[in-house]
């Protein structure tokens, strides 16, 4: 008996889609194609980004080369040890314009007394008192003098509060004239003192010319007013 099979056709692939009549052939990917391309721009622009970076270093070490061998160059167009001379001699003058504008010459207070001081009177005692550092008060000027009479001491007094008519009045601060006393020989003793402004004794303006200020009046006291001679205390206006 004659054995009969039957076959049935299973189509391994579908051709068509039964919804609607439209072929359900699936559509190409471009998603990984897209993304590729931009992991490969990205690729060659950070390899053209570190060639740049590389040849710009390049570049500033071959300038920095340059500017040394530049440098060089002109440092041997100079004379070098002139240049170390200038510099020590450049620091020496500047040590000395600082010694200058902040010296004082102290010999210009006998100056500014001498102004002061009428014929009839005179100073035989001078005391200095220097500021403190760094302070701003003046120095202190005490001094012991004697007058040929209480007219001539209080003529003194009334130089001394006209400072305005012989330029001081903004180097001289404060004078005083003190404890007047008559001793036996007729003078009159007093003592005298003041503040003198420390900017007004600068060594540089002593040395600079300048228009001197006019002297304190040499008036005497009355003639009455002369000392007498006395065998007792020496008289200090008496001429030996």
């Amino acid at each position: 008996m004659e054995t009969r099979f039957q076959t049935s056709f299973i189509p391994k692939k579908p051709t068509a889609s039964a919804i609607g009549g439209v072929s359900s052939a699936p559509h190409p990917k471009h998603g990984a194609s897209i993304f590729m391309t931009i992991a490969t721009i990205l690729f060659v622009a950070s390899i053209a980004a570190a060639g740049s970076v590389y040849a710009y270093k390049q570049y500033l070490i071959n300038d920095q080369v340059t500017q040394k061998e530049q440098l060089a160059t002109r440092e041997k167009a100079f004379n070098t040890d002139l240049i170390e001379k200038l510099k020590t001699q450049d620091v020496k003058i500047n040590l000395a314009r600082t010694l200058l504008n902040n010296h004082l010459a102290l010999s210009q207070i006998f100056d500014i007394i001498g102004r002061l001081t009428i014929e009839n009177v005179r100073f035989m005692s001078l005391d200095l008192t220097a500021p403190a550092t760094n302070s701003s008060d003046g120095i202190k000027i005490s001094l012991q003098g004697y007058g040929t009479s209480l007219s001539a001491v209080a003529f003194q007094s009334d130089v001394l509060g006209k400072l305005d008519d012989y330029g001081l009045r903004k180097v001289v601060k404060n004078p005083a004239i003190s404890n007047p006393a008559l001793n036996t020989s007729g003078a009159v003793s007093f003592g005298f003192s003041a503040v003198i402004d420390p900017s007004t004794l600068s060594y540089e303006k002593l040395v600079t010319p300048a228009t001197s200020a006019p002297a304190a009046s040499t008036n005497t006291a009355p003639a009455d007013d002369q000392v007498p001679v006395d065998n007792g205390t020496p008289n200090p206006f008496t001429t030996k």
